[in-house]
This record gives C-alpha cells, sequence and structure tokens, in this order.
C-alpha cells in the first residue's frame, strides 16, 4: 500500500470514529431515538435507562475515539502500512467492546431487568 493510500484509508477511519462520537455527544436524542444513540435492549426498557445511556457511552465513545486516533497516528509513522490498519482497527474493535460492555454494566448497576431505577437518584451519565 503506498503512502497516499495509507493516509486516505487512516482518513476514513478516523472519520467512521469520530464522527458517531460527536453525534452521540452533540445531539439529545429523544427516547427512543431511530437514527442515533446507544440502542441495545437494557438501554430501550425504559426513558430514564435510555436517558442514562445516552451521555454515559458517548464520553466512552470520545475517550474510545481518541485512542484509536492516537494509535492512527502513531502506528502511520512507525510500522509498515498493513500493520498499521491492522493494529488500528484491533484498537477500534476493542475501543467499541469497552464502550458497550462498560454501559451494559452501568445500565445494570443502575437499573432493574425492566428498567425501573434501582434508587430513587439516578446520577446521569455525564
Amino acid at each position: 500500500m503506498e503512502g497516499n493510500e495509507l493516509l486516505i484509508v487512516h482518513l476514513v477511519i478516523a472519520f467512521t470514529v469520530i464522527l458517531p462520537a460527536v453525534l452521540m455527544k452533540l445531539v439529545v436524542s429523544e427516547y427512543p431515538n431511530t437514527f442515533v444513540g446507544y440502542r441495545t435492549p437494557a438501554s430501550l426498557r425504559s426513558k430514564e435507562a435510555w436517558e442514562f445511556a445516552q451521555p454515559y457511552s458517548a464520553n466512552l465513545m470520545l475517550w474510545s475515539s481518541g485512542a484509536t486516533l492516537l494509535t492512527q497516528v502513531i502506528t502511520y509513522f512507525t510500522v509498515p502500512a498493513d500493520a498499521s490498519i491492522l493494529i488500528t482497527s484491533g484498537v477500534l474493535v476493542i475501543g467499541l467492546a469497552v464502550v458497550i460492555i462498560l454501559t451494559e454494566l452501568g445500565l445494570k448497576k443502575r437499573f432493574d431487568k425492566k428498567g425501573n431505577p434501582k434508587s430513587k437518584t439516578i446520577i446521569r451519565g455525564n
């Protein structure tokens, strides 16, 4: 893969990583939103669960995006092209898995199986 092709692939990855994170952070969606938001069975069980999961997962997505972008920059200059794409893709997948796992754990900790808050005071995921 030539330098220009590698740069284009990295830019596409960067755009696909940043766009969802920024959209989730900036677009305050109503429950439930068809297009934007963290949509899993646990987050869709109640309006309260939805309102917790959106900012919580958006913040995690921003951190995951930052880790992916940092990996891209470092690997672009330090490893061969194919390895750079593979490493970046691996960090992206691991980051998304961490977002899902931590958000689901946060939902499980704060809500019962029907989506009702376990306590009267639910701290939003901000």
